[in-house]
């Protein structure tokens, strides 16, 4: 989902963000004129030979648009102007356009049609789908069959971009959501720290009876105000067995009216007002929501941002932990959605400024110098007494030679670097997220939610079959399966 956990991403995914990082999931547009080089032909027609990246000093001249920063993050700039710096260095026939644009669902469509999108942008899991169905990306697979490290990349994370046996996006940064634990206010109230094993049954009565609204203590906060409530829900909707979507017959049809949705929606009402195990205000955000646990006034939240709550808000690294999102059932899988960023190629730009564009994405990747910078991080945690998290899904194979570099090096810092149980990581069960509108989905589910904590009597059922049909009417029915 969009900002959600890409803007916790810590460990090696820092690094990624740090040596690659030109855009994140946000916002507000930045237009600039498009590079004269851009034409209409799709680059699915780049031959193999156009796309070699054998010789940049014989390549031709062209201009190419990155994506940078929004002005208000520091640390990206600079990052962005290094990298920018070292790829001129290496690619002196490349010059290099600014345009801080960041991807956003309901502009893209205004950049395509105006040829003002970068020659490069950062999308999220959702959009896969919803962007090759109007041709607004590049087959990468031409760059990939050249390119020497294709075959290191997490399968994991290429998943959601890769349709029709083709490659559409290199992987940024990836997660499966789980559950972060403050094991301080389990203490404090005498709750056993659940096992990774657990269930529904096991999540509520944690939740209840660490719950103590009138000392603001909840057992659980959901998000519940935006977008990021329906993607919250949907981890609840994958452990029964749902899903969001139908794809069949050329048509994708809602699916989030399911038994399955009505079992994750119940239990949801059963936490409001059963439970009591909600905050008051439930209206939360991403930021509201991590910002309690940070203070302390929630036992669990979904997702991991063990790096905040320790060097942000105080909390030490032995009172965090993660959990898999319980099971329904006891032996049911520990499904999370899995989701993170991804940096796609304008395919209105002609083969040699999209093969500029793979290698400029590519440029920091499978590098000992991202080896060097996760070093430098981390001897600025240590210096600082900070912690870095490790351990989360990746770009690369953990078993690739530049993931044992990584491990090896992590490993130098026990103090310093925490690294996810594996045995824990291993246990979450990455669903997908939903390819075709998934945002708009996240909102309709987040209706839903928000007049099942309202209101004590609402008829679930009745409430997911309209949002349903809505759906299907007003969005749904317009998109083309091709």
């Amino acid at each position: 989902m969009k900002k959600r956990m890409a803007g916790a991403l810590t460990s090696a995914l820092l690094m990624v963000v740090l040596t690659t990082a030109c855009g994140s999931s946000g916002g507000n547009n930045a237009s600039e004129s498009p590079s004269s080089s851009k034409q209409s032909s799709p680059a699915n027609s780049a031959s193999p030979s156009e796309t070699s990246t054998a010789s940049p000093s014989a390549a031709p001249e062209v201009t190419m648009i990155v994506q940078y920063p929004k002005s208000d993050n520091a640390n990206a700039i600079t990052a962005a102007e290094d990298k920018m710096k070292r790829f001129g260095q290496q690619y002196p026939n490349v010059t290099l356009k600014k345009n801080d644009w960041q991807y956003n669902p309901n502009e893209i469509g205004i950049k395509m049609a105006a040829h003002q999108a970068p020659s490069w942008y950062r999308t999220f899991a959702t959009e896969g789908k919803t962007l090759l169905q109007h041709q607004w990306l590049a087959d990468l697979s031409p760059f990939f069959a050249h390119y020497e490290h294709a075959s290191d990349f997490n399968e994991q994370l290429t998943g959601p971009f890769t349709m029709d046996g083709k490659l559409y996006a290199v992987p940024a940064n990836g997660y499966i959501v789980s559950v972060m634990i403050n094991k301080k206010l389990f203490a404090e109230k005498n709750v056993p720290v659940p096992s990774p094993d657990w269930t529904w049954d096991d999540f509520y009565a944690a939740a209840k009876a660490i719950a103590d609204p009138a000392k603001g203590i909840a057992g659980f906060a959901p998000m519940a105000k935006g977008n990021e409530g329906g993607w919250n829900f949907t981890n609840f909707l994958y452990a029964a067995g749902g899903t969001v979507e139908n794809v069949a017959d050329g048509k994708v049809t809602s699916a989030f009216n399911s038994d399955a949705a009505v079992k994750a929606m119940e239990f949801y009402k059963k936490l409001r007002w059963d439970g009591n195990a909600l905050p008051q205000n439930w209206a939360l955000n991403y930021g509201d929501v991590f910002n309690l646990f940070k203070q302390g006034r929630v036992a669990m939240v979904l997702g991991e941002a063990i790096e905040d709550a320790v060097n942000n808000g105080g909390m030490s690294k032995d009172d965090v932990m993660i959990l898999p999102v319980p099971s329904m059932e006891k032996g049911g899988d520990h499904t999370g959605v899995l989701g993170g960023n991804f940096d796609v190629i304008n395919p209105q730009e002609s083969p040699d400024v999209q093969q500029a564009a793979f290698n400029y994405v590519t440029f920091d990747l499978f590098k000992d110098t991202e080896v060097d910078a996760l070093k430098k991080t981390i001897e600025d945690r240590k210096a600082k007494g900070q912690i870095l998290v490790f351990g989360k899904p990746a770009y690369y194979k953990s078993d690739s030679e530049h993931g044992k570099k990584l491990l090896d090096l992590v490993n130098q810092y026990p103090d310093t670097v925490v690294k996810l149980d594996p045995k824990i990581v291993s246990m979450l069960k990455g669903v997908p997220e939903p390819a075709y509108n998934g945002q708009d989905s996240y909102a309709a589910l987040t209706n839903v939610i928000q007049e099942v904590f309202t209101n004590k009597n609402a008829d679930v059922k009745k409430l997911l079959d309209d949002a349903a049909h809505k759906f299907d009417t007003e969005v749904l029915s317009k998109v083309t399966v091709k």
